[in-house]
């Protein structure tokens, strides 16, 4: 995200699946670019910017937790897994017109950047 970041807010664990639930709801539609840091290769990957369609704290295996983002591609479904998070932290711009959760995990940090799409004229 740019220098235009207003805040930044570390979310307790237990409050992750109400606050996902009600961000992804909040946001369904935006525009969302992932991108990945390998902590161990030291590799980076980002994906391309598609609309999302959710964001979801995963528990169906409690002992392997995980974060769904749901984004639409054309006519495909994608979903992107982050596997055991430790970490979510929330950043906004200064007019909440992009946001950015930062998602640690075992071995990847994962940026999930948001942009509200531009109207349509």
């Amino acid at each position: 995200m740019s220098a235009r970041v207003k805040s930044s807010k570390m979310l307790p664990r237990d409050d992750w699946s109400r606050f996902l639930e009600a961000f992804s709801l909040r946001r369904h539609g935006w525009l969302v670019r992932l991108e990945t840091h390998d902590l161990v290769t030291r590799e980076k990957a980002m994906s391309q910017e598609t609309p999302l369609d959710s964001i979801e704290l995963d528990l169906e295996d409690e002992k392997n937790p995980r974060i769904n983002i749901t984004v639409h591609s054309g006519n495909k479904v994608i979903k992107h897994i982050l596997f055991l998070p430790s970490q979510l932290v929330l950043q906004s711009s200064n007019d909440d017109r992009e946001q950015s959760l930062q998602v640690e995990t075992v071995n990847t940090e994962t940026t999930i950047h948001l942009r509200m799409p531009a109207p349509l004229t």
